[in-house]
Parts: C-alpha cells; structure tokens; sequence
C-alpha cells in the first residue's frame, strides 16, 4: 500500500519566516519599490520647486576693443585699446517666475499625495497577498487531511475485504480517493509557493520568499466611513487630490505661458578704460524683445490644452474613485454574508453529516459510496469556506483602501 503523506506537497524549509500581516504591510510601505519611486517623485518635485524660485543669474562680460597690433603708434599711446568691463541682469516681467513657482509647488503636493495613494495601494495589495498565502496554506493543510482521512479509510477497508465485507473492486475506490487528494496537495504545495513569491515581492523579501508564512488571523479594522456618503470620501481621496493639484499646476502653467507675451528686460551697466582717449568711464544699458515674430501663440495653445486634459483626468478620476468607494462597500456587504452563509450554516451542518457518516461506516452500518460522497460534499464546503473567509477579507480591505482619506504621509 502506497504511505500515506502529504510530503510531496511541501517543500523543505529548515527555518521558516512567519509574517504577521502588519509586519508585511510595515515591510511593503518600506521596502515596495512602487513607494520607493513615488518617494524619489516627491524629491524630484521638490528640486523642481527650488528650481523655478530662482532669480536668472547676472552675465559678466570682459571685452577688449581697438586693438592696434603691429602697427607703428604715436608716441605716448598704448597698442591694448579700450578694456570693457559689463554686467547685465535680465529681469523677469508679468509674473513669470510666480506662476512657475505656483505650479512647482502644485506639483510637489500632486507628489506628496502619489505617496498617499501608493500607500493606500500597496496596503491593499500586501493584505490581498498575506491572505492569498493564509488560504494557500489552509488548502494544502485541508488537502493532506484529506488525503490522511483516506488512508485510514482504505486499512478500514482492508480489514472488511479480509472480513468478506465488501469486494476488491471496492478496496479501489478509497485508493483512487487518497491518490487523488494527494495530487491535489501537490497541486496545493505549487500554489502555496507562488503565493509566497507574490507576498514576498510586495514586501521586498524575495531571497525569504520559500520560507514565508502567516501568523495570526489578519483581522482588519472595521471602516469608520461607512456612515459617510462616497462623493465626500472621494473628495478626500489621495488620488482625488493630486489630480487637483495637477489641475491647479496647468493652470499656473497657463498663466505662466500666456505671461510670455510680457517680454523681459535685461538691464547692463559697463565700465570702460581707454588709456588713448577719454580714460575711464561708465556706461547704462537696457534691453527689450521686439515680439514681432513669436506671441507664443503655440506655447499658450499647449498650456490650454494641458489644461483641458488635467481638467478631464480631475473629473475622471474622481468618477472612478466615488464608483470604487460604492462597489468596494457592495462587495464587502456581499462577501460577509457569503463567509456566514458558510461558517454559521454550511459547515457546521456538512461536518456534522460527515462526522455521522464515519461513525457509522467504521461499524459497518454504511457503504462506502455513502461515506464517500459525504467526504467529498465536506471537502467541496470546507475549501468554498476557505476562499468565503479569503474573499470577506480582501473585500474588506479594498473597502478600506478605497475609503482612505489623504493624511500626512
């Protein structure tokens, strides 16, 4: 008689990593390269800001004119010429460097609020990935049981062939049953491990990823929004509010661009020494742009056109985010019921059938077909109860991401 085990479906793992599911959310707001990118955003927008509050740096110039090389001179002057000495200043007119400012810092908020809403999404993705595992886990625990339940039924069975109890076609169908239940926990095993490679990207511990394993039941805190209507969650959206401060920046932006058409002066001011004339002197320059050629026409037609693009992504996203608050609170409602369906009903009462079952096919008192499909029927309630729970959490976790609020990041 082929042994009984579950073996092949677990891999060897000399020193298991047990992860509570807020050691796993901790370890993906820290290590998760999505937050890690929108923390180099957040840098790269601040930069920006220090960037465009920058008054234009002064230009010197040195200069020599009327150079008389090689030619014979009067006596008493110099062949060098006129030495110059120039600075000019260029100073910026209709508000350029306060709307270029103004849509910097729009987009170091939009940056800011990034960090929020990965925040809320790597959450929502390491919960889904944590309980992926704990359900992985559970199947190949309930598929070994399973498959020692059946070996124990198949030495029943023998002592009833021995017993002329039953025939030898029968002593094969709890053999074909345990084979079975063991390929699906090998099948389980292959599940259990891309789990944890899943989890274990999420969190940045790939190298652990063979050896990770839940601990404790995951319970998630009950949403304290469910009394608040969704068009006044999504307004305090992370991702609500970094499409308005994007909003905010091409309009600025805008402003910046049709400031163009208020051209800059440059200012100079220039000392001269001429050793063969007037000696020193000092001299006052001002420039201005003729636009004759360019009104920036094109860059103003970009700017609004960004503006309408940034003006519809706002009202998109904002859409989105009110439909996701209502289906996530559906979906979560749904799924509680399902999980109770089937811990308050289906179980209880699938176990107990079971449980009779085996009491009276040990005494003899049930065929083994019976006894059979009352396994299977436990077997079909004990894993749909497995994914009920599974579903009823990460609903409720995409409930809670999708009704979280922008808070200091």
């Amino acid at each position: 008689m082929m042994p009984v085990t579950a073996a092949p479906a677990v891999s060897a793992v000399a020193e298991p990593v047990p992860v509570s599911l807020d050691a796993a959310i901790d370890a993906g707001l820290s290590a998760n390269i999505d937050m890690v990118s929108a923390r180099n955003a957040v840098r790269s927008a601040a930069a920006g800001v220090r960037s465009a509050d920058t008054f234009p740096n002064p230009l010197l110039s040195l200069g020599a004119t009327s150079l008389t090389p090689g030619r014979h001179l009067p006596p008493g002057t110099s062949p060098s010429g006129d030495k110059i000495v120039r600075i000019d200043q260029l100073i910026e007119l209709g508000g350029k460097r306060r709307a270029r400012v103004a849509s910097a810092r729009d987009a170091l908020s939009a940056a800011d609020s990034d960090v929020i809403d990965t925040q809320r999404q790597v959450r929502a993705a390491v919960t889904n990935g944590w309980f992926d595992l704990m359900a992985a886990e559970k199947r190949l625990d309930l598929y070994a049981s399973i498959a020692r339940s059946y070996g124990a039924s198949q030495t029943i069975a023998e002592r009833r062939l021995q017993a002329g109890a039953i025939s030898a076609g029968d002593l094969a169908r709890p053999r074909t049953e345990m084979l079975r239940a063991q390929s699906d926990a090998a099948r389980a095993g292959i599940d259990r491990r891309e789990a944890q490679l899943a989890l274990a990207v999420l969190i940045g511990r790939e190298t652990d990823a063979a050896a990770l394993q839940t601990i404790g039941d995951g319970k998630l805190p009950a949403t304290a929004m469910a009394a608040t209507d969704a068009e006044s969650i999504a307004e305090r959206r992370p991702d609500v509010r970094a499409a308005d401060a994007r909003l905010s920046a091409a309009r600025n932006a805008l402003t910046g661009a049709r400031a163009l058409r208020h051209p800059d002066i440059s200012v100079g001011a220039q000392y001269e020494n001429d050793q063969n004339g007037v000696g020193s002197s000092v001299g006052l320059g001002l420039a201005i742009p003729l636009q004759i050629g360019n009104r920036y026409g094109g860059a103003i037609g970009a700017a609004g056109t960004d503006v309408a693009q940034a003006e519809a992504n706002a009202a998109k996203v904002r859409a989105v985010a009110i439909a996701e608050i209502r289906t996530a609170r559906r979906s979560a409602d749904d799924a509680s019921a399902r999980r109770a369906r089937y811990d308050d009903d289906l179980l209880p009462s699938a176990r107990k059938a079971a449980a009779s079952a085996e009491f009276a096919y040990a005494r003899g008192a049930l065929a083994l077909l019976d006894l059979l499909d009352a396994r299977r029927t436990l077997q079909a309630i004990e894993l749909a109860a497995i994914d009920a729970r599974t579903d009823e959490a990460k609903a409720l976790a995409r409930r809670i991401a999708a009704e979280t609020p922008e808070e200091t990041p």
